[in-house]
């Protein structure tokens, strides 16, 4: 299975970019954030995620807190990090993944208007359609 994502209106009661997988797909994505951390350069998830939806998500770095957090942009998502949010948001994924249970976080900037990610291990089949 690995790692798969998409964007829903009304998952959870509002708009949310589920990324579901299993061990081996939430450690690519922890790896992924802790990777942009020394190359700061921005990266799509469709490295290491299968966006079922058919909307890409773009992940950049951003020293300052403005403009952090999920957004539309164009014709998919940009995921807006600030370096220290990336490296809290890959230990919470590490903790979860080593868990050995299934179980979700929610990855939040603590911005207005932004969208909901919601990190799921082992919750959700493969086929999901959010």
């Amino acid at each position: 299975m690995a790692l798969q994502s998409a964007y829903s209106a009304t998952f959870n009661g509002g708009p949310t970019v589920l990324l579901w997988g299993d061990t081996a797909g939430m450690r690519a994505l922890s790896d992924l954030l802790r990777k942009m951390l020394v190359v700061p350069s921005a990266m799509t998830l469709s490295e290491i995620c299968e966006s079922v939806d058919g909307k890409t998500v773009t992940v950049r770095m951003r020293a300052n807190r403005r403009d952090t957090g999920m957004r539309f942009r164009q014709e998919g998502l940009e995921w807006t990090l600030r370096p220290q949010s990336a490296d809290d948001f890959a230990v919470l994924i590490d903790a979860l993944a080593a868990s050995g249970k299934s179980g979700h976080q929610y990855l939040t900037c603590g911005v207005t208007d932004e969208i909901t990610v919601m990190v799921s291990h082992r919750e959700y089949p493969e086929n999901l359609r959010p």
